[in-house]
């Protein structure tokens, strides 16, 4: 039996990319139909959806086409659609002179699309999507040294204070800058169950408390077990970043009843949002 053709192989690929073009005008026809189903206005923007569909595909890939590649092509074309269902919407990104990583962090899950606007500072970052309502944010994940953190801000419950709805990477790039850093999506909605997420709890108290204590508040109001407790002191008074699994919104009852739990006579909770766990990092 003869080998194919160089010319005949080449062709193959050629089909290949005609079905493939057209699968994506396929795709992109049934998220039309789709926004003329939803209400209008607001972010065409389902983070824990589309952590479930790239779970899919990541545990679906076989053979010797990078991984990496597949996510990068998923990503690209969810938010190109994205972008069709929402025209106004833009990326502020925090990008510190000293650490360009956090463009590529932004890059590599928003794609190439929407537009990106640079900042300086968290706070920056913050201030452009309370007054955008279809602007997203993208700043750096909390780390204990912190001087003037970021997080307690969300805390405020202004109807403009937007959600954590994502934490990036959701898988490392092997070219990216952006090695060793982590940053959260801030966004104007609620966030969204994708199966497996962590739920974000601010405290605020003037007084200390013990991981111990916090873990025994949480069990007394039916919580689950953190998986990581930040405490920062700014002005005197402590702030903490809780983290659990699982997602939580404001209005959960349970919050209320974790200030009385902790013995709390002054400071305040808050539910400020929730990501779908990354890939790499699952615990």
């Amino acid at each position: 039996m003869n080998a194919p053709s160089l010319n005949s192989l080449r062709q193959e690929i050629d089909a290949i990319d005609g079905e493939l073009h057209g699968l994506i005008g396929r795709r992109a026809d049934v998220v039309g139909r789709i926004a003329t189903v939803k209400p209008a206005g607001g972010l065409a923007l389902r983070p824990g959806r589309e952590a479930q569909v790239m779970r899919h595909r990541l545990a679906a890939h076989k053979g010797p086409f990078p991984v990496t590649a597949v996510f990068r092509m998923w990503r690209e074309m969810m938010c190109a659609l994205t972008l069709m269902q929402t025209p106004g919407l833009k990326i502020a990104i925090c990008r510190p002179a000293e650490q360009p990583g956090y463009w590529d962090l932004a890059r590599d899950h928003f794609g190439c699309q929407i537009p990106f606007v640079a900042h300086d500072t968290p706070a920056q970052v913050l201030a452009a999507v309370r007054g955008g309502p279809t602007t997203l944010g993208i700043v750096p994940a909390p780390i204990e040294s912190d001087v003037a953190p970021w997080w307690p801000l969300l805390a405020g419950g202004d109807a403009t204070l937007p959600n954590i709805v994502a934490r990036l990477p959701f898988l490392a790039m092997p070219n990216a800058r952006a090695r060793g850093i982590s940053a959260l999506v801030l966004a104007r909605m609620e966030p969204e169950e994708s199966g497996d997420d962590r739920a974000l709890i601010a405290l605020e108290t003037p007084a200390g408390l013990s991981r111990d204590r916090i873990a025994g508040g949480l069990a007394k109001v039916g919580l689950p077990t953190f998986t990581s407790v930040l405490d920062q002191v700014v002005d005197g008074v402590h702030h903490y970043l809780i983290e659990l699994p699982g997602v939580i919104v404001d209005g959960d009852p349970r919050l209320r009843e974790l200030g009385a739990a902790l013995g709390l006579k002054s400071g305040r909770v808050a539910a400020i949002g929730a990501y779908a766990v990354p890939s790499d990092l699952r615990l």
